[in-house]
């Protein structure tokens, strides 16, 4: 609650995700930077818990460019306190607060920022771990996770279970050596195992994941998905949300022909060739780095169309922290 109060007094207004919004006069990340900033502390703000697309998200992007800035400390205190209220302080779900894809999702991200800064488990990590995995199905997954057709996080089982994978891959030995997380691994391993990605958004999560897990992916599985994402690269260097998942990717009236290029595509998939080990002089980068910072706004987000119903268009916020990842793993900051 107290993280909470402390970023609704430095939370900025934050204009709404809007299509018509002008594209930027000048490329600048440091602009995106502080979108990402303003959009965590809005939903901190506003929300009090932990969502993939905004604050969830944010604390990989940001923790991989500073962690000093007061957004970051916040949101990640935050995630801790949400998480505590559940795990250890009895807190009971409502609604969708407290429901299994917050923890999991909020516990994953804070392990994947602990280890790409301290290099070590906080001890409030360390116990929403072992939460996630006391929830764990046989099957490894959490079949609890909303499934509400919003693309690409709440539609199906296998965005939380290689989020939590790449989370475990990141942790220390000595904690991986433990019973109950050897087991969870086991149970990680085996569903992905016996479910394998249906379509190249679950692909590009796999090349995420092997950065973290060994023997996730094969050497000809990465090649193929590499030549999967190059094939989906549009002619103005863009990739689309439609063709990273399935039909329920899009609205039913949509006419997959006449999708354009968007944000969040590109900045994943550019992102996951370059986890694939695609060089970053590489042509499908680069041309995705140009369709990039030709359609920055000048808010310095980057806007999407939300595949589902017109709205918030929140998944604005991820394509931004989508887009701020891949220029960090191009060695641009």
């Amino acid at each position: 609650m107290l993280a909470a109060m402390a970023c609704a007094q430095s939370a900025t207004k934050l204009a709404a995700n809007l299509a018509s919004e002008p594209t930027a006069e000048r490329f600048s990340l440091d602009r995106a930077v502080a979108f990402m900033d303003d959009a965590a502390q809005m939903w901190n703000a506003k929300y009090g818990c932990v969502t993939c697309h905004t604050n969830g998200l944010f604390l990989v992007a940001r923790a991989s460019i500073s962690t000093r800035a007061r957004p970051y400390r916040e949101t990640r205190k935050l995630a801790a306190s949400y998480l505590r209220d559940y795990v250890s302080g009895g807190k009971q779900p409502k609604g969708q607060r407290g429901a299994i894809e917050g923890i999991v999702t909020a516990a994953s991200v804070l392990a994947i920022s602990d280890m790409s800064t301290t290099r070590r488990l906080s001890a409030s990590t360390k116990d929403a771990l072992d939460f996630i995995w006391e929830q764990q199905d046989p099957e490894g997954s959490w079949s609890g996770w909303l499934k509400c057709r919003w693309p690409p996080y709440e539609i199906d089982d296998h965005f939380g279970v290689t989020l939590a994978a790449m989370a475990l891959g990141r942790t220390p030995t000595s904690y991986r050596r433990l019973a109950r997380v050897r087991e969870a691994e086991r149970r990680l391993r085996r569903y992905l195992a016996a479910n394998p990605p249906e379509h190249l958004h679950h692909k590009g999560m796999m090349l995420w994941l092997a950065t973290s897990l060994d023997d996730v992916v094969t050497r000809e599985e990465r090649r193929s998905w590499i030549s999967e994402l190059r094939e989906r690269q549009q002619q103005d260097g863009g990739w689309r949300l439609a063709d990273l998942g399935d039909e329920r990717w899009r609205r039913p009236q949509d006419s997959v022909q006449e999708l354009p290029s968007d944000a969040y595509a590109t900045g994943f998939s550019v992102f996951a060739l370059r986890q694939g080990g695609v060089p970053t002089n590489d042509p499908a980068v680069q041309r995705g780095l140009r369709w990039l910072r030709s359609q920055q706004r000048r808010s310095g987000r980057w806007f999407v169309r939300s595949p589902r119903r017109d709205g918030k268009h929140y998944i604005s916020h991820a394509a931004t922290q989508f887009a701020v990842m891949a220029f960090d793993a191009c060695g641009e900051r």
